[in-house]
């Protein structure tokens, strides 16, 4: 009987330690513990997504210096807290920001609250019921708060040089342009990949079957990528330029190649907080629609974060990223029961339209779409360690070509999709290329290739489901056995940008 048990217990080891060491064929520790990457035959690998959130994730929050405290009336609060935003942002700016406190209580809210300037923290004294409490009252869809700058971003078009390489792989930080020597290190750019009517051709968004009415085929006039980059060296001997982030999705000049040209977005705001809070919407029945939508949204901003909040009960998110946001942090975060009838652009719990960007530590309950992203996204992204329960969708790209997602150690009960979505919605075809999910866990994922692309499901725990149309499955590699190695690859990535600032 000891030898039985000896010998199981023998087997039950050596099991798991080979589950443990389930490695990749694309990306894997080597010897040394170093991260070594498989390039296919065009030189695409899984890219590094060590770019992304504030302060490209190796600069803490900073604390800032008390300015100001808001203490609960009683009665209405939003001129108050409206007025004691806008006179500590004509306050003389400084290199720390100023910090607001929302003392522990309850507050009521009932417009929207806009932070318009840089260098302000909004702080509060927790996110649970005894912390600092904002209900909203809004009888409307709003947002609770909106932090939003100005303008929009402005591209130097006819300073434009074209790449000079007929082929850049995905994940490339370095390719040749045609003058290099106009380039400066530290100059921000915006790196293009074009759009073709030929390339919608070939990944057949030209031709999407039984488009409902309302719906339409792709355009190539509204998928160019404009992936927003700093220059970190330019070699004027060979003509190469190396940026701060890889490009996130190939230029090929059989497809229109890719331009670079510098840009300016002068209006964008940065460094603002929001931090221990919890919002809760009211509203009128369960299917009410006409109150808090959005608890925090985000535009026209960088370098800004969100912590240890939660939202409660509003329509559509905790916080909505905007495609004009880049380099925000959203981190121990919750989206709960949000009240709204269970249909399509409703209950996307944690969204992101902009790049580089990251949502970490996060959980969904009662969601649809609870860790999203949207049409032409450009990437890098990163959901890392988020979980959603009860939800009613699925957790992915949501539809026309999401580009450099990384989906790391996400848990769900409901669905992981990166998929041909046809017809639904308005012609929602590919979702997304270049979508990597990293030991994830659903009951279901339908994770397939486009056409001359890639999306990764490693390490997956779940049903592999198929999709509503026929296409390749995605590569997916160490289905239900436990995960690979590394653990998690945004950590091992972040682990050795760290040790190369030592």
């Amino acid at each position: 009987m000891k030898q039985f048990l000896y010998v199981t217990v023998f087997l039950i080891f050596c099991i798991c330690t080979l589950q443990a060491q389930v490695t990749s064929s694309w990306v894997k520790l080597d010897k040394n513990n170093k991260l070594e990457y498989y390039k296919d035959s065009l030189g695409n690998r899984i890219p590094d997504f060590t770019a992304v959130g504030y302060r490209n994730g190796i600069a803490p929050f900073p604390k800032g210096r008390l300015v100001a405290t808001l203490f609960p009336s009683g009665g209405d609060d939003t001129y108050r807290l409206q007025q004691l935003i806008d006179s500590v942002s004509n306050l003389p700016n400084t290199t720390i920001p100023k910090v607001i406190l929302i003392s522990k209580g309850k507050y009521t809210i009932s417009s929207t609250i806009k932070i318009s300037t840089s260098g302000l923290i909004i702080r509060g004294e927790g996110s649970n019921e005894d912390g600092t409490v904002i209900t909203f009252t809004a009888t409307k869809q709003s947002d609770l708060f909106a932090i939003e700058g100005k303008g929009k971003i402005e591209m130097d078009e006819g300073s434009a040089e074209a790449v000079a390489d007929y082929y850049v792989p995905l994940g490339a930080t370095q390719f040749r342009v045609k003058h290099a020597r106009l380039f400066e290190v530290n100059e921000p750019v915006v790196v293009r990949r074009i759009a073709t009517d030929s390339w919608i051709h070939d990944i057949g968004m030209d031709n999407i079957q039984d488009l409902r009415d309302g719906s339409k085929n792709w355009d190539a006039k509204g998928f160019d990528l404009n992936f927003e980059r700093i220059i970190t060296n330019v070699d004027k001997q060979s003509g190469s330029i190396t940026i701060n982030a890889p490009i996130m999705m190939p230029m090929d000049i059989k497809y229109g190649g890719g331009l670079v040209m510098p840009y300016s977005f002068k209006g964008r705001i940065a460094e603002v907080g929001m931090e221990n809070l919890r919002m809760v919407s009211t509203y009128n029945g369960d299917v009410d629609e006409q109150h808090g939508w959005r608890a925090i949204r985000i535009a026209a901003a960088e370098n800004c974060w969100v912590q240890n909040v939660a939202a409660v009960h509003f329509g559509f998110s905790c916080v909505d990223i905007g495609s004009s946001a880049k380099n925000i942090t959203v981190r121990n975060c919750g989206c709960l029961d949000p009240i709204s009838i269970i249909t399509g652009g409703r209950r996307y719990s944690f969204s992101c339209e902009g790049q580089l960007n990251l949502i970490q530590n996060c959980t969904a309950r009662n969601g649809r779409h609870d860790f999203v992203t949207g049409a032409r996204v450009c990437g890098p992204n990163v959901f890392s360690f988020c979980t959603a329960t009860l939800t009613h969708a699925d957790i992915g790209p949501h539809h026309r070509w999401a580009v450099g997602t990384l989906y790391d150690n996400i848990t769900s009960d409901g669905e992981m999709n990166a998929q041909d979505r046809g017809n639904w919605g308005t012609g929602h075809g590919w979702s997304g290329a270049y979508q990597v999910f990293w030991n994830c866990i659903s009951a279901t994922a339908a994770i397939q290739n486009p056409p001359m692309a890639y999306n990764w499901n490693i390490g997956y725990k779940g049903q592999n489901k198929g999709a509503k149309l026929v296409r390749p499955d995605g590569v997916w590699e160490a289905t239900n056995v436990g995960g690979v190695k590394p653990a998690s690859l945004y950590k091992a990535q972040m682990t050795e940008v760290w040790s190369g600032l030592k």
